[in-house]
């Protein structure tokens, strides 16, 4: 929670920044850039994460992202900045890696899709609050307070993490294999990423949905982004429910919904797009920890998540052409043929057990029983 709120109110601020230091609209982007750009080196990250025990890892983690943060304090030079969200991009990546090993090594298998899911609804109720509190505090005093905040809240974390009772085996060797893992995760990963794909549309046909549909203006948009928020929180409480198809089918009926232009009908389906969504994010985490041995977790965990995520700045870009072209009616139900299609040929989609594949580690372990 604390670390989740320093990065949320973070990564609203950084293109706010950029953009009133420079008065660039590509060097804000950029900024945002630098934070997601180091996810295409999860399999690298993953590797570093695997040779070391998750606690001490997030704790150093936590602790060494401090000092470049404070180097914000002293200087606003746009490359020190970039510098510092790359290395903050980083940081995150490899916290990704760690923090599933962690949870393995804590609980029991049944209780995994449950924590998955309170970690989703933390993760969705500080994106609620976090922007909100860190673009207020921009307007009024500076960048200064934002980056004080986050600084703080991993410092917190850190002692947090330190809190944490837990018996971690030794990293096992480096040369062990991950690609049969990530392979055997293939149908889950592609429909979590076709999810998050599906909603960077979503978000692109929201302005014409709100101005040509609803008629009203963009602020708006911060109500519709309420109720998503607001439906991923409660899939959060409900992971152990959490399943790939079903939030893929919950996002196809929400889309559909979405052509009508009714508002409390746009409200709702916002809603049971946010749980649909959460869900295949939770069942394809759950996936990855049930079904991968520790020694390759964090490259497996890593990657998994860079491919699920890394489709959002696709959904994006597609989105911005087809609002360009066609009407926002046509783009929801694009989304609601896709998602549809893709909850139809997704396998092993189940945050409880895996049915599509079993692991080699899993064979052996099954033969060994």
């Amino acid at each position: 929670m604390l670390s989740f709120f320093g990065t949320s109110a973070m990564m609203l601020v950084a293109g706010i920044w950029m953009k009133s230091l420079t008065g660039s609209d590509a060097l804000a982007t950029l900024a945002l850039l630098c934070l997601y750009a180091p996810g295409v080196l999860s399999p690298w990250i993953g590797r570093v994460a695997d040779s070391y025990r998750s606690k001490p890892l997030l704790i150093w983690t936590d602790l060494a992202i401090v000092p470049a943060l404070a180097v914000l304090f002293f200087t606003d030079e746009p490359w020190v900045i970039f510098a510092v969200l790359l290395l903050y991009g980083t940081k995150s990546v490899l916290v990704s890696a760690a923090e599933p090993a962690l949870l393995v090594a804590m609980l029991p298998q049944d209780q995994l899709a449950r924590a998955n899911g309170l970690r989703m609804s933390l993760q969705e109720g500080m994106k609620l609050v976090a922007p909100l509190a860190g673009a207020a505090l921009f307007a009024a005093y500076g960048a200064w307070p934002v980056v004080a905040i986050d600084a703080l809240s991993f410092l917190l974390a850190a002692a947090a993490t330190s809190m944490i009772r837990v018996d971690e085996p030794p990293p096992a060797p480096r040369e062990s294999p991950s690609w049969p893992h990530l392979k055997a995760l293939t149908w889950p990963i592609a429909g979590a990423a076709t999810a998050l794909f599906a909603s960077s549309l979503n978000t692109a046909a929201a302005f014409p949905l709100v101005e040509k549909g609803l008629h009203h203006g963009p602020e708006l948009l911060g109500v519709l982004a309420a109720a998503q928020g607001a439906g991923s929180v409660l899939a959060g409480l409900t992971g152990k429910r959490a399943d790939v198809r079903i939030g893929l089918l919950l996002m196809a009926v929400a889309a559909l919904a979405r052509t009508i232009a009714w508002l409390p009908m746009v409200l709702v389906s916002g809603f049971v797009a946010g749980i649909g969504l959460a869900w295949t994010v939770i069942a394809v985490a759950t996936l990855v920890q049930r079904n991968t041995p520790p020694a390759v977790m964090g490259r497996v965990s890593a990657t998994a998540m860079s491919l699920v995520f890394g489709a959002v700045p696709l959904g994006l870009a597609a989105g911005a052409a087809l609002v360009a072209h066609l009407s926002f009616a046509a783009i929801y139900v694009i989304i609601a043929v896709l998602t549809a299609a893709a909850a139809i040929w997704t396998r092993g989609g189940r945050a409880r057990r895996f049915t599509a594949h079993q692991t080699p580690a899993r064979r052996a372990t099954d033969q060994v029983e």
